[in-house]
């Protein structure tokens, strides 16, 4: 039954984290009506005077659309936020689930820049690279990107630790510049055939996002 089916779905859809509401208590609260008639609707126990109306309203090839078809989400992406830190020997950020997403960037600017499925949104900790990038800035990482650019930013993990920093090259090695000389006055030095060095380059930094306030 295509439109009781949609209803469930779409409330499914709506619930969650990053998502319009939290849980079904959010969703009850704002509909004005018990979190247990939610959850009822949801998992179909209670769903008979609607199936009748969803005969009805099949027959006559009715259609449903939430808010999330409507054509804007479809338009923009929120990338998954990551942590600062990452498991050794990896070459991606490290996703936190738990984290909401607080950013959504327009599908076809993201395909311009880079891969959009590549891209991870990350808090920087720290003001190396300031005035630029200050600490708690957001920046995109396409980890797609992952050959440098002479001048470009990156994300460069080492043992743990995620840096943003802007790169140079060097024969046999790269060097790690901050924009904040005052901060960080020399450049952190990456050899590549080193073993006790253990880095590898997350991706470059396309977007930095900042708070006025």
């Amino acid at each position: 039954m295509g439109f009781y089916n949609d209803i469930v779905e779409g409330l499914s859809n709506m619930i969650g984290q990053g998502r319009k509401y939290a849980n079904p208590t959010q969703m009850a609260k704002a509909c004005g009506v018990a979190p247990n008639q939610i959850i009822r609707y949801i998992k179909q126990e209670r769903g008979k005077h609607i199936q009748v109306l969803a005969k009805i309203l099949d027959e006559v090839g009715a259609e449903i659309i939430f808010p999330e078809d409507d054509g804007v989400e479809k338009n923009f992406k929120k990338p998954e936020k990551a942590y600062a830190r990452a498991e050794r020997d990896s070459e991606k950020l490290t996703i936190d689930r738990e984290a909401q997403t607080i950013l959504a960037f327009n599908r076809s600017w993201m395909a311009v820049k880079g891969d959009p499925d590549s891209m991870k949104l990350l808090t920087v900790t720290g003001n190396a690279m300031a005035p630029r990038i200050e600490d708690g800035n957001h920046v995109l990482v396409d980890e797609s990107q992952k050959d440098f650019f002479e001048g470009r930013i990156y994300a460069v993990r080492i043992d743990e630790e995620i840096l943003v920093r802007r790169v140079a090259r060097e024969p046999g090695r790269i060097l790690l510049l901050s924009d904040n000389h005052e901060l960080s006055p020399g450049p952190i030095t990456l050899e590549h055939n080193n073993p006790a060095h253990n880095w590898s380059v997350i991706g470059r930094v396309i977007f930095v996002g900042k708070d006025l306030l």
